[in-house]
């Protein structure tokens, strides 16, 4: 108890810190935040923690290369707070048989550049842009055929029936990219990816020192943009971002930017509208590395789970606004049965711990470390260095010797997902408007493990990715639950990954301005309905 009571005072001497660097940030200034902020009437300013690798969301299922990405890009469908589907640039869609969907487009929509938006696009996307993506393998693996009808229907011919399979659409994880910029290119290595042309509500405009400026769509084919200009800017501190806010000198933080700090510093401030349960509950996912000799024990990976007191990490680093993890699928998701409760089949409990690695076979040397592992985490990440420390903590008294190594996105990605030079990170994940969507790519087999996002667990089992496509083949969530409820069961049994605590998204955006609750409207982290917002009305 000493050892968890002089961890909770570096917690709080952390974040008393990181409140005072913020200030000093924040008052180098009149405005309170140097030449960061250039909110008006015409301007609207995002704050975010990151600069993004690029701007195309099918490519990347990053939080940052959606946030900005989708204020440009489009799919098929959308989704709402209550996770149910809306049509995008699909005006309708229909079941002409079990695995054949008709799309009908949307007419007189314009490229950003000024060409027509039509099937042609829809089919390129879906037969060429697919699979770069982790996030969007199972839906590439569910298409047998997409063809033009006429130039505004597309039918998709599945290779099975898929009840996953319009939800997967959303621009969560798919969206249109236009075939006269893309054909005949490297996808990957297109300019376009940091300059995108979309179709959406706004465009791109330029991209320097850490600032990406979009301006509105004049030629829009749904409401006109309220703003005329849209900045997102990079603030890598979060108090420092949340100060910001409350001066005015921006005017949104995104939910994956909020932290449990920052909405200490906000919740009181009746200029902020906290809102929180528009985006799916993420994961803190906590990935094992089954390459390790000693992590390919799945008694091992269980035994140090075990050993993290996950309720600490709920209560002393986000203030139990996030609970513990019980399941891989956060409580309350229609396909978690409840069956799997890590909380009562692993409890917090290092002595259980230690005997069980005893057992392994991994007993206390002379100098009593065990062995050593490396923890990772991207810095970005909302609470991931006192998660590390934590977990930090919660090994060395076990026995394990434990190297934290805090990366940047892109080393992150790279060390991870390339190079696999990791034992252990964590990283949030969203359950999704489909298990399809947020679960799947973490385990599975047939995904690509050097996809950044994907599964770099090393981890393999060909009885859980046919479990997973059962699922996925499933029509109605009252015959798909079941299959999920198996493969989370098997999860839990083999622990390639864990979760530590279940993130609630809390987005925070001035009050006074118009047009919040469109804006707000849409169901995921980063799909905002960037047509609805407006300034303050006088």
């Amino acid at each position: 108890m000493k050892r968890i009571g002089r961890l909770r005072q570096r917690l709080l001497l952390a974040g008393a810190a990181a409140m005072i660097a913020a200030l000093a940030v924040t008052g180098c200034s009149p405005s309170g935040s140097g030449n960061r902020g250039s909110a008006s009437d015409s301007t609207f300013v995002v704050g975010m923690s990151a600069e993004p690798p690029h701007l195309m969301r099918l490519f990347l299922g990053d939080v940052q290369v959606g946030l900005v990405g989708l204020a440009m890009e489009e799919s098929l469908v959308t989704v709402n707070r209550d996770r149910e589907l809306e049509p995008q640039l699909a005006e309708s869609w229909e079941l002409l048989d079990e695995v054949t969907h008709r799309f009908h487009l949307r007419k007189g929509v314009k490229w950003h550049d000024g060409e027509p938006f039509t099937a042609a696009d829809v089919v390129f996307s879906l037969t060429e842009g697919l699979g770069v993506n982790a996030q969007t393998a199972a839906l590439k693996d569910m298409i047998k055929e997409a063809k033009e009808v006429d130039e505004h229907t597309v039918d998709v011919v599945l290779n099975s029936p898929a009840g996953a399979f319009l939800a997967m659409l959303n621009s969560m994880s798919f969206t249109v990219i236009p075939k006269h910029i893309y054909e005949g290119t490297d996808l990957l290595e297109n300019p376009a990816n940091r300059a995108p042309i979309g179709t959406g509500p706004f465009k791109f405009k330029s991209w320097e020192n850490n600032r990406i400026t979009l301006v509105r769509n004049e030629d829009y084919w749904g409401d006109k943009p309220g703003y005329e200009n849209v900045v997102f800017t990079v603030m890598g501190e979060p108090s420092a971002r949340a100060l910001a806010l409350k001066k005015g000198d921006i005017q949104y933080i995104n939910s994956y930017d909020v932290t449990y700090e920052s909405i200490l510093q906000l919740e009181d401030d009746d200029n902020i509208r906290l809102d929180v349960g528009r985006a799916s509950t993420s994961m803190k996912m906590f990935p094992f590395n089954t390459r390790n000799e000693i992590l390919a024990k799945p008694e091992v990976r269980k035994a140090l789970f075990q050993a993290i007191n996950r309720e600490f990490i709920s209560k002393s680093v986000y203030g139990g606004y996030f609970p513990p993890g019980r399941a891989p699928l956060p409580d309350g998701h229609w396909a978690n049965s409840g069956e799997v409760d890590y909380e009562k089949e692993l409890p917090y409990d290092p002595e259980a711990a230690e005997a069980a690695l005893d057992a392994a076979g991994y007993p206390r040397g002379a100098d009593g470390i065990r062995f050593s592992l490396t923890h990772r985490y991207e810095t970005a990440e909302p609470g991931g260095d006192k998660v590390a420390e934590v977990i930090a903590d919660n090994w060395k008294a076990i026995g394990i010797d434990v190297k934290v190594i805090a990366d940047d996105a892109e080393v992150f990605r790279k060390e991870v997902f390339a190079e696999h030079n990791f034992d252990t990170y964590t990283i949030n994940i969203s359950s999704g408007a489909d298990p399809a969507i947020g679960l799947y790519r973490r385990y599975t087999c047939d995904n690509n493990q050097n996809a950044v996002f994907g599964n770099a667990t090393g981890y393999c089992n060909e009885e859980l990715d046919a479990v997973f496509r059962d699922a996925a083949a499933a029509n109605e969530q009252s015959e798909r639950t079941p299959f999920y409820t198996k493969a989370q069961r098997m999860i839990a049994d083999d622990m390639p990954t864990a979760t530590l605590v279940q993130v609630k998204y809390t987005d925070a955006i001035r009050a006074d301005l118009s047009g919040l609750d469109g804006f707000l409207h849409p169901g995921e982290v980063v799909i905002l309905d960037w047509s609805k917002l407006g300034p303050p009305k006088s």
